[in-house]
């Protein structure tokens, strides 16, 4: 990607004049000597982003800044991005670059390099490609859901019901629940739930929290998927402001899921009173929420969850042990599965029981001994699933395991655990990996994964997650922060020279790098990742994350970044000031990156292998204007893979004008069929009637059957000339069976203009029998030119009509009008070409004499084209002079050539 992008800038003397300028301010207040700059680049962005380190500046006037290093770090910036250059160029001095090389000539010879070819449909089967919400993050429901409907329809009620929420505020409802009685479970299905979809059509958002939630992560998450990618936050409170923002007027659902901490709730408090809040939590208290306190599930329904985990039916004496064993674990849906993964592994059900219980009895008898209590109900059940979790990992089959089993628990929450990535973290081959993998999905310890692709993955539970993490330190030997440095010094084996961005993508580690990094409390090497460079000089990281696609990766790293340097301000003001200065420089360059890849230019590069579809889709995500993101769709559609396909629709789905977003959809059903139900669902919720009808219009091709809707649309529309428009449109594909319908739509639009424009686009298409009617109607049009029009438009199919249109284009007083329609005619009726040439003659108005010229110059006699080259050369502007000389150019006898040369 280098040689296309590089502005080339001496670097060698924008540092010479940056240390200049450092040294002249040396001994200045520190204030002055950071924000005195000509045009003050950064002070809005950290004023915005930073308000503290500003506060603490100018506060501190007197304190000492190294500017040495401040200088390097800046140099290094400019180095690594040459949009960072153009940005320092600004903050320092002018210094002349040169332009971006000519990119035309190389997009052409990429273009002719190779043919384009498509991508194929054949065996994708997205998630959720048919959801009526614009996108939804929501968990994939477990294999062995069982429907609760008590439930489900009275928190689907609560969660929609209008009577809930007062005007202007947020409504926020919480499933409380004991760990394992299905919360996140039961969230899931109501986020699946198509009447909750249509209720949300922005986007179902999801964010699993957990005891040490990343929550800057997650609202940055949030903020990318609605399309605002140029906002870097570096701190909650400003990520929270920015997404009250963008959900201002949003119709979304917000779910957040495993919150143990009620302040954790708060950030997520966010958008209008369109959008709803649901909690999961075992016990936080959610201030002002709505509370649905969620119990286990009732003898039956543990019953079918219990028998749907086997192959075969179940006899009735097993029946009646799967009764007594549902009670036993106390209706608990994960405890129930658990102790069905120890039967599908040959334990039998009367072992089962006994150990259950004496588990049970053992675990009870450890919280006495402690509590000095009798236990409640819920702490009977919490036994259970306990005693539940102990004799699965009894069940394992070796230490090895265990240990393999404890090591995920320094995973974050909730995330996709890849085969490829379990290779590194359990430090072992493909094979064994995906057999201990698949050995703990039989186990019930862990959940399937989302997918797109055909590896498989993982997930798992949150409680089998704290589980997991508890066990690091006994199995493992090792405190979290050891067991995550551990766990980077297996990784950094397989990097090149120990540079990060050189890592092999194991699905994982490019989304997490930066996470396990500070658990390890690695700090100075997360900003050195950021200084790593590619052999050609890029910036590595962001290199690797654009190749994958994964930018937004790239900007929440940054804005994490930012934040510890500023969190670092008052120990090290120095490295602070200067690791920002920098972090600042790259957001900057970030925000003007994706609109400064035309589309051909990114399908040319994806044609030659250059770029990856994901690269190029990513790009297309970045661009703030729906018109790009629509042409960067239809630029780069053919060359995604299946897998991309989610990705893409989420896109789509995300352009806000109604009709852009019809035609990205359609682009994308061009080579994604399954796609244009969910375009036409979308062209019928428009609104605005005319762009209903136009989009209607966009996808007849595909839905004849639409075209009588298209029409009534049409129809219905109040406004006359969109109204004409409409008919414009749909005109070319209407059957013979709807024109009579369409004729009487034109005939009913009072505006004389917008009439005879109406009868111009349907007289093509008339059959025969209509065409007196259109005559009548053309007829009664008062306006000369108007009527004009009409009749000439008429005319070709009533050749009877000509003289009566060529009366009226006589009539007409006004000289440009009746030159067009003398020219509309001439085709028609030769004899009128020398009065059609005079009339253009006539025109004052060059651009259009050079219009009426370019019409005529087909059909002009040899006799009267000396006339029409005199007329051409009159005209000054040399642009429309070169148009009207160009259409007379093929019909000019050789004696007149000279002459145009010469004008020309």
């Amino acid at each position: 990607m280098e040689p296309l992008t590089t502005v080339s800038l001496p670097i060698a003397t924008v540092g010479i004049l940056v240390a200049t300028k450092a040294v002249e301010k040396i001994g200045h207040k520190v204030g002055e000597a950071l924000w005195d700059t000509p045009k003050r680049l950064f002070l809005e962005l950290f004023r915005k982003q930073s308000p503290d380190t500003v506060m603490a500046i100018e506060q501190a006037p007197e304190q000492p800044l190294d500017y040495a290093k401040v200088v390097l770090e800046v140099e290094a910036a400019a180095k690594q991005n040459p949009e960072v250059a153009q940005a320092m160029e600004h903050l320092v001095t002018t210094v002349d670059a040169q332009a971006l090389p000519n990119l035309e000539p190389i997009r052409q010879e990429i273009t002719k390099a190779l043919e384009s070819h498509q991508a194929t449909v054949e065996n994708y089967n997205i998630e959720n490609m048919n959801n009526q919400t614009r996108f939804n993050q929501a968990p994939p429901l477990p294999p062995y859901y069982v429907e609760r409907p008590e439930v489900s329809q009275r928190l689907k009620q609560i969660l929609l019901s209008q009577e809930t929420a007062k005007a202007g505020t947020l409504v926020v409802s919480a499933i409380y629940g004991l760990g394992g009685i299905g919360k996140s479970t039961l969230a899931a299905a109501l986020a699946h739930d198509s009447e909750v979809q249509s209720h949300f059509p922005d986007g179902i958002f999801w964010a699993t929290l957990g005891q040490q939630p990343d929550i800057l992560s997650f609202l940055s998450t949030w903020i990318q998927q609605l399309g605002d990618y140029d906002f870097k936050p570096i701190n909650i409170d400003s990520a929270s402001l920015q997404l009250r923002t963008l959900l201002s007027d949003q119709k979304a659902l917000l779910v957040v899921d495993d919150v143990w901490h009620p302040d954790h709730v708060e950030p997520f408090r966010v958008a209008g009173d369109g959008c709803r809040v649901l909690v999961t939590t075992r016990e936080a208290q959610v201030e002002g929420a709505i509370r649905y306190d969620l119990d286990v599930m009732t003898p039956n329904q543990s019953l079918e969850l219990l028998t749907s985990c086997f192959n075969n039916e179940l006899t009735n004496q097993e029946l009646d042990y799967a009764e007594t064993l549902a009670k036993t674990v106390g209706y608990l849906p994960l405890a129930l599965e658990l102790a069905a993964a120890q039967v599908r592994d040959g334990i039998s059900w009367q072992e089962l029981l006994g150990e259950l219980e004496d588990l049970i009895v053992g675990v009870e008898a450890l919280d006495r001994l402690k509590a000095e209590e009798e236990p409640s109900d819920a702490k009977r059940k919490n036994y259970s699933l306990v005693a539940s979790f102990n004799l699965s990992l009894k069940g394992l089959s070796d230490d090895k395991r265990l240990k393999n089993f404890a090591w995920l628990g320094i995973l974050p929450e909730d995330v996709t655990i890849t085969e490829s990535m379990a290779t590194t973290l359990w430090n072992c081959n493909l094979v064994e990996a995906k057999d201990t993998l698949n050995y703990l999905r039989q186990k019930a310890l862990l959940l399937p994964g989302i997918s797109t692709t055909p590896d498989t993955n993982y997930r798992l539970h949150d409680l089998l997650h704290d589980l997991a993490l508890r066990l690091v330190q006994s199995e493992l030997g090792l405190s979290i922060t050891e067991a995550h440095q551990q766990l980077l010094e297996r990784y950094q084996t397989k990097t090149e020279k120990g540079l990060w961005h050189t890592l092999p993508d194991d699905g994982y580690i490019y989304s997490h790098l930066f996470w396990h990094l500070e658990k390890a409390k690695k700090i100075s090497e997360i900003h050195q990742l950021l200084k790593e460079e590619t052999p050609a000089g890029d910036n590595g990281w962001y290199w690797q994350c654009e190749r994958q696609g994964k930018t937004a990766n790239f900007i929440k790293d940054v804005s994490r970044a930012w934040a510890i340097a500023a969190d670092n301000f008052t120990e090290n003001p120095t490295e602070s000031i200067s690791l920002q200065c920098r972090y600042a420089l790259i957001t900057t360059s970030l925000n003007s990156l994706a609109g400064n890849i035309p589309p051909t230019l990114m399908a040319a590069l994806l044609q030659n292998k250059i770029w990856t579809p994901a690269q190029a889709l990513a790009y297309v995500r970045q661009n703030k204007d729906y018109s790009s993101q629509v042409t960067g769709l239809e630029a780069i559609s053919e060359y995604l893979p299946p897998s991309l396909l989610s990705e893409a629709l989420d896109c789509a789905r995300g352009i806000s004008n109604e009709l852009s977003r019809v035609n990205a959809l359609v682009t994308l059903a061009r080579h994604f069929p399954d796609v244009l139900p969910e375009a036409l669902d979308c062209a019928r919720g428009i609104s605005d009637e005319c762009y209903r009808a136009a989009a209607l219009e966009i996808l007849a091709p595909h839905f004849p059957d639409v075209l009588p809707e298209a029409l009534d649309c049409a129809r219905g529309i109040s406004d006359e000339c969109y109204r004409a428009f409409a008919l414009e449109i749909l005109a070319p594909h209407l059957p013979d069976v709807l024109l009579p319908q369409a004729l009487d739509c034109a005939r009913g639009i009072s505006d004389e203009k917008y009439r005879a424009d109406a009868l111009v686009a349907l007289a093509p298409h008339l059959p025969d029998v209509l065409l007196p009617k259109a005559l009548d109607c053309a007829r009664g049009i008062s306006d000369q030119y108007s009527r004009a029009k009409a009749l000439v438009a008429l005319a070709p199919h009533l050749p009877d009509v000509l003289p009566e249109a060529l009366d009226c284009a006589r009539g007409i007083s006004d000289q440009n009008y009746r030159a067009n329609a003398l020219v509309a005619l001439a085709p028609h009726l030769p004899d009128v070409l020398p009065e059609a040439l005079d009339c253009a003659r006539g025109i004052s108005d060059e651009c259009l004499r050079a219009k009426a010229l370019v019409a005529l110059a087909p059909h002009l006699p040899d006799v009267l084209l000396p006339k029409a080259l005199d007329c051409a050369r009159g005209i000054s502007d040399e642009c429309l002079r070169a148009k009207a000389l160009v259409s007379l150019a093929p019909h000019l006898p050789d004696v007149l050539l000279p002459k145009a040369l010469d004008c020309a």
